[in-house]
């Protein structure tokens, strides 16, 4: 059912989170678009999560065990003493960190022994740390430090812990210490002089949207490490090793920051998207990128993972690394780093190629995949991932001066759309199948084929209502991995939702984001900062049931792009900076505002809908060029550009001075070729 404008504008809907529900005042804060006089100049500030030093503390205590005198008092320059063997202080960073510690104590009754371990879930914390290895033991085990009066001790390289927040220091011998410092150096994001200063922002009405962008933006930093400080596989027979060499430069994107600390390509789907929204950061992502193209087989084969782990066998990641290509060449028009992986490239496409039968749909063998392992056969998945594969890298070839293979590729990746949707579409679903002779309708599938789009707007908007019938109370779920919540397939779902449009979808989008990512965010044995791997149904009697679970996985941030991409609507469209849209989805929001960083330079944009009239602001440099789109919500409008009549609620009244394009498709009045900075007014015409 179509909802009014005036009942979509009376506030923000307050969504139930499984363990708590926030109220319309939660959800809605006082704000504006646009700082003003006498107003926080940067309201979004307070929800960045990074550190602005690489020193960092402890906030709290979360609990201490046996004899301690005065936990707290480490925390404000103190003695904390702990007497007798198994005493414990558990210390609370207040949110997820990554490095190296240090401790120093005052003094001792003697040679002592001191036990450190690390927990990123208050549900696991413990003297044995939390499992992050992926061999045979259950749990970590623990740091030994050796105290003899005044000691000062540091983590050493190799023992670097990815991602904890809570952090618990117990006496292993029978005597006394005396704790008085207790610091972190922070390594994520090594190449960012500050880690706090994003080069983009988002900021809406809603708080719990803009908590959700920041952690998501929070959660790709703890998962920008230095190469030279990934997961050492095979597993060591004790404690960890975070020395591995998992690729090239001096910063790399990888999956989990406790776990797996490796390129992975199928996260990079998620992760390079994420990364370009908050931070303008593509130098991770192309470093991870040539990293997995430096490994690829004489046969065309690329990695299922990439260093240490150095995997192979799934056609679907070998798919990623190919699509994401065109993402980090979207995000950067970086004609040179093309040119240095085509054959590669190439080769690549030819590898899976091979794989086509006689439907023309990929028909996969290689079955490892995100979190299962698939059948052999014609997969959706695989073949909406060759798809986009066909379909941008015919923008590649073209940009490589090949128009040859950019015909090619696009003739076949219009071959291929019509073989899906002839064995794959179920018309009476509404929605694509896992297999051509499944009952399954998968989440991540049915969403790639939406985002990316390969379905067109009836079957997305078909597609996006079949996702909601998914969804539990604190969650969507993927039908295809036995109805357990989806992370990595939700963050496909949340760009999926906006992708199909119109405000049902739109509206669906945000309400997920609520849900699912609200829940994470908000759940007491989470991290209260970061975006999980994983985690279990209502009723399945535990959260993670694992500690090997990684609490810090970019490839749960989809919300942070879609955010900026598709609520904010800014969103890079050419190549090198050179065009964008700004197309806003505000479902039941009232204002956004925003910022994001291209070749040409930055672009800003804000936009509010009070009492019936929505004004936008866009800000972006001369040499680029914008498309506009403005709301109707449903009714005929009036739009003004800098005050000038563009459109009368029928027709466009562009002044030839302006030279613009300006036309509708009924629920936007698009105006396109706009450059530099403008205000936009609609009101009901």
């Amino acid at each position: 059912m179509r909802t009014s404008v005036s009942r979509r504008r009376r506030g923000v809907v307050a969504v139930a989170l499984g363990l708590s529900a926030l109220t319309a005042a939660q959800a809605a804060p006082p704000g504006t678009a646009w700082a003003e006089p006498g107003r926080d100049p940067a309201p979004w500030q307070r929800y960045n999560l990074s550190p602005s030093s690489r020193t960092l503390h402890p906030v709290s205590v979360f609990r201490s065990s046996g004899t301690v005198a005065d936990p707290g008092a480490v925390l404000k320059g103190g003695t904390t003493s702990l007497t007798g063997a198994g005493s414990s202080v558990t210390l609370d960073f207040g949110k997820e960190v990554s490095g190296l510690t240090t401790l120093r104590f005052a003094g001792s009754d003697g040679p002592q022994k001191v036990g450190v371990a690390f927990s990123e879930s208050s549900t696991y914390v413990d003297t044995t740390s939390d499992a992050s290895t992926g061999g045979p033991r259950s749990r970590d085990g623990a740091l030994s430090v050796d105290v003899d009066g005044a000691t000062s001790y540091t983590t050493p390289a190799e023992l670097l812990r990815g991602g904890f927040r809570y952090l618990t220091i117990f006496l292993s011998s029978g005597g006394r210490v005396d704790l008085d410092k207790v610091s972190l150096h922070y390594t994520p994001a090594p190449t960012m002089k500050d880690p706090s200063k994003y080069a983009n922002y988002f900021y809406s009405s809603d708080d719990l949207l803009n908590r959700v962008w920041y952690a998501g933006a929070y959660t790709v930093q703890l998962n920008t490490i230095s190469p030279k400080t990934g997961r050492v596989w095979e597993p060591p027979a004790a404690l960890w090793n975070s020395t591995g060499d998992i690729g090239v430069g001096d910063t790399i994107l990888v999956d989990g920051a406790k776990r797996d600390r490796t390129v992975w390509p199928g996260d990079l789907g998620i992760e390079i998207p994420s990364a370009y929204a908050a931070f303008n950061d593509t130098e991770s992502a192309r470093n991870a990128l040539t990293t997995v193209y430096q490994h690829q087989r004489d046969t065309g084969e690329l990695p299922y993972a990439g260093p240490e782990l150095n995997k192979y066998g799934s056609d679907t990641y070998h798919l990623w690394t190919l699509a994401a290509s065109w993402d980090y060449y979207r995000y950067t028009g970086d004609a040179g780093w093309v040119s240095g992986v085509w054959d590669r490239y190439r080769k690549g496409v030819d590898f899976i190629t091979r794989k086509m039968d006689d439907k023309g749909l990929v028909s996969i063998t290689g079955t490892s995949d995100s979190v299962r392992i698939l059948a052999k056969g014609e997969n959706l998945i695989a073949n909406v991932l060759m798809w986009r594969v066909l379909d941008t890298g015919s923008q590649l070839a073209k940009a490589q001066g090949d128009d040859t293979l950019a015909a090619s590729y696009a003739e076949r990746a219009a071959a291929l759309r019509t073989a899906i949707n002839a064995n794959f579409w179920d018309e009476a679903a509404g929605a694509y199948k896992f297999y051509p002779n499944s009952t399954i309708h998968p989440q991540a599938d049915n969403s790639l084929a939406v985002w990316y789009g390969l379905a067109d707007r009836r079957q997305a908007r078909r597609i996006s209502e079949s996702l909601k019938g998914n969804w539990n109370e604190i969650t969507s779920t993927a039908p295809e991995n036995k109805g357990n919540p989806g992370v990595f397939s939700g963050s496909m779902e949340v760009n999926a939702h906006f992708a199909a449009g119109g405000q049902a979808a739109d509206q669906a989008g945000v309400d997920i984001i609520r849900r699912q990512w609200g829940y994470m965010l908000n759940h007491p044995e989470g991290t209260g900062s970061t975006f999980w791997e994983s985690f279990r149904n209502p009723g399945d009697g535990c959260v993670f049931c694992s500690s090997y679970v990684s609490l810090a996985h970019a490839w749960a941030t989809g919300p942070t792009p879609a955010l900026t991409f598709s609520v904010l609507g800014l969103n890079p469209t050419g190549t090198g900076g050179r065009s964008f849209d700004f197309v806003p989805h505000p479902a039941d929001l009232t204002f956004a505002q925003g910022r994001i960083t291209t070749p040409a330079g930055a672009v800003e944009a804000s936009w509010k809908v009070a009492g019936g009239t929505y004004t936008a602001h866009l800000k972006a440099p001369g040499t680029t060029v914008g498309r506009v789109g403005v709301p109707t919500f449903g009714a005929r409008i009036e739009v003004r550009v800098d005050g000038r009549l563009v459109w009368d609620g029928t027709r466009a009244r562009t002044a030839a001075d302006l030279k613009l394009g300006v036309h509708t498709d009924g629920e936007y009045v698009y105006v396109e070729g706009l450059r530099g900075s403008h205000r936009l007014r609609s009101d009901r015409a």
